[in-house]
């Protein structure tokens, strides 16, 4: 565990294990690096350099009053690969946090496969919905939204007690990075970026996302990247490295090797 001063009074927690090809995990909002629990020890025992950590506002990293715009947290994601002096990076990413992996991806040679786990990298009006109830019912929009994360036609794919974990986590974050930071999903059009992508790329799907639908997330982005390869897991939610991991993991780790 440590941390990596990117501005003066902002630091990023992030943690290392494992050795060889490093892969960096970029979790989604609004949840914190320790929804990758279930990758990290999969991942290192397959014989990979596992890095994770907290976008600023979330989990254990600073949380200042601003800073929760695309360009922000792209930088931030390149600091930290570049401060680890990382190359031939496995750069993986989940739902909102596949935002700043995709333009960080098309802006740098020092990443050599991307992931891209139920990605929301374009404009979507649910939400500024969710601003608005965010800024009254921060909790009760939070429980909402993680209902649909792991919702497969309207019954849950997680057990409860997981899910009253998450919602932990999620509120933990700071009440105005909770509510700025969607204002890149409500604005950031990433095709531009998605075009320039040049390294193999993997989309892994959930086949019941309650949260996006497929056809605007993984299938739209596979028929924006020639040559990306799509992967449907049946019956899974939004949230499916947490709820489906072992097919999950079983999907990237082939695509790493490969």
């Amino acid at each position: 565990m440590a941390r990596l001063q990117v501005e003066t009074e902002v630091s990023l927690f992030y943690e290392d294990f494992g050795d060889g090809e490093p892969v960096v995990l970029v979790h989604g909002w609004p949840l914190s690096q320790r929804f990758w629990e279930a990758q990290v020890g999969a991942f290192v025992a397959a014989g990979r350099r596992v890095v994770s950590y907290d976008r600023r506002g979330f989990g254990r990293s600073a949380q200042p009053w601003n800073g929760y715009d695309h360009d922000t947290f792209t930088g931030d994601l390149a600091a930290l690969v570049e401060s680890l002096g990382l190359s031939g990076v496995t750069l993986v990413g989940f739902s909102t946090g596949c935002a700043e992996a995709v333009s960080y991806t098309a802006r740098s040679d020092r990443v050599a496969r991307l992931v891209l786990g139920s990605p929301v990298v374009y404009p979507d009006p649910i939400a500024r919905e969710l601003r608005r109830a965010a800024a009254g019912h921060r909790i009760h929009m939070l429980d909402d939204v993680l209902r649909r994360f792991v919702a497969v036609n309207g019954h849950s794919a997680l057990d409860e007690q997981t899910r009253l974990y998450l919602l932990r986590l999620a509120a933990d974050a700071s009440a105005r990075a909770t509510v700025e930071s969607l204002s890149v999903w409500e604005s950031a059009d990433l095709s531009l970026d998605l075009a320039r992508i040049s390294v193999p790329l993997l989309i892994v799907q959930g086949e019941a996302d309650a949260f996006v639908p497929p056809e605007d997330s993984g299938r739209r982005v596979a028929r924006a990247v020639a040559g990306s390869v799509l992967s449907t897991i049946p019956a899974a939610p939004h949230a499916a490295p947490l709820t489906h991991h072992e097919q999950w993991n079983q999907v990237v780790l082939e695509f790493i090797a490969g």
